[in-house]
C-alpha cells in the first residue's frame, strides 16, 4: 500500500469519525431557547346597518384548565404582561378608534420563553367592554416554524327581563356567540392578521434579549427596536 493511499484512508477515518461525533452532538444537545415578545390588538368588525352577519359559533369556547393567566407583577419573568412602553401598537390602536368601520376591544401582549417542540402554553385573554365580552387564548409555540393559534370568542350580552311576580329585573345574558378559531404560521417583526366577519385580530411577535435580573424586559425588547 502506499503512502499517499494511507493518507487517504486516515482522512477518510478522521472525516467518518468527525461526522459522527458532530451528529451525536448535534442529536443530544437540548434544544436553544428563545425569547419573544407577543403583542395584540382584538378589534371588532362594525357592520352596515343592513348586513347580516353568519353567527360562527357552533362549539362554544371553554377555557382550558391549563390557560395561564398574565403575570403584571413580575416584569423579568416568564408570562410577565409587556408595560405601556414596551408595546408597538399604539398608533394602529389609535387609528382603529379614528375609523368607523373598527372599533378596538382590547390590546396587550406578554414575554415568554420558547424552545422547539416544546410544551404549547395557552394564555388566558379576557376582556368586557359595555355589552361585549372577550375570552379565549393565544398560543405561541414553535416546530419546524413559529406559530400563534388563535382561539377567542365574541360574546354580544343584552339585558333580559325577569318578572319574579313582584318587580321587574333586568338579566344580562348572552344573545350571539361569535367565535374565531385558527393557527397561523408567524415571521417575527411582522403584523400578522386574523380574519373574522365580526371580529379580528392583529398581532405582532418580536425576537428579544433573555430577561434577567440587570436587564429588565422593558429594555430588552427596546434592543430590539
Amino acid at each position: 500500500m502506499t503512502h499517499s493511499s494511507l493518507l487517504s484512508k486516515f482522512a477518510a477515518t478522521i472525516f467518518l469519525i468527525n461526522c459522527a461525533y458532530v451528529f451525536a452532538e448535534t442529536e443530544t444537545k437540548p434544544s436553544a431557547t428563545a425569547w419573544y415578545s407577543i403583542e395584540y390588538i382584538v378589534f371588532e368588525n362594525n357592520p352596515l346597518s343592513n348586513q347580516p352577519l353568519e353567527v360562527w359559533s357552533k362549539e362554544p369556547f371553554q377555557m382550558p384548565i391549563d390557560a395561564i393567566d398574565l403575570e403584571p407583577l413580575f416584569r423579568n419573568k416568564a408570562f410577565s404582561l409587556l408595560n405601556t412602553n414596551q408595546q408597538q401598537l399604539h398608533g394602529v390602536y389609535r387609528r382603529l378608534e379614528k375609523l368607523s368601520s373598527y372599533t378596538p376591544i382590547a390590546h396587550g401582549g406578554w414575554i415568554q420563553p420558547l424552545k422547539k417542540k416544546g410544551k404549547l402554553n395557552n394564555v388566558k385573554i379576557t376582556h368586557q367592554t359595555g355589552a361585549h365580552r372577550l375570552e379565549g387564548t393565544l398560543t405561541f409555540h414553535r416546530g419546524r416554524f413559529l406559530h400563534l393559534n388563535v382561539d377567542l370568542q365574541l360574546s354580544e350580552m343584552f339585558p333580559l327581563p325577569i318578572n319574579n311576580g313582584y318587580v321587574t329585573n333586568n338579566v344580562i345574558q348572552p344573545a350571539t356567540l361569535y367565535r374565531l378559531k385558527e393557527t397561523r404560521r408567524i415571521k417575527t417583526s411582522q403584523s400578522n392578521y386574523f380574519d373574522h366577519p365580526r371580529f379580528g385580530v392583529l398581532a405582532i411577535v418580536e425576537k428579544i434579549n433573555p430577561p434577567n435580573a440587570s436587564t429588565s424586559s422593558s429594555q430588552a425588547v427596546k434592543e430590539q427596536q
